[in-house]
């Protein structure tokens, strides 16, 4: 079974539900976010991470809105599975990050549009 399918039929959906509108849950998501990005071994994706965060930074604080609920929840889901250490790789042992890396692609594959929107509204703003 694939990484994807089972981040599926887990609970990490359901999760990020009961973080989407609460400020405080996802100010302490961002923070963890934050510091699993300056790991070592993701060069691939730490650009895609960053998005994400500056995105879900946004959203919460309410600078930008025009955003796709449910597009949301997924990234709040793939943010919570990559930062929790012990998923179904944990990251403590050497080939742990590779189920991380495999749901951010997921994630980036499945809200690319999303986020495509987000950065361009980000752009005109400035």
């Amino acid at each position: 079974m694939s990484y994807v399918s089972r981040f599926l039929k887990g609970n990490w959906i359901k999760k990020a539900g009961s973080y989407a509108f609460n400020a405080p849950k996802m100010k302490g998501l961002l923070l963890q976010l934050g510091t699993y990005i300056g790991k070592n071994g993701l060069s691939k994706v730490k650009e895609t991470l960053v998005l994400m965060k500056d995105y879900l930074r946004d959203v919460t604080t309410g600078k930008y809105k025009d955003y796709d609920g449910k597009k949301l929840i997924l990234i709040i889901a793939a943010v919570i599975y990559v930062v929790t250490p012990f998923d179904f790789l944990p990251d403590f042992i050497p080939p742990g990050l590779i189920d991380d890396l495999s749901i951010v692609a997921w994630a980036l594959k499945e809200a690319s549009a999303e986020l495509e929107k987000y950065k361009q509204s980000k752009e005109e703003a400035e």
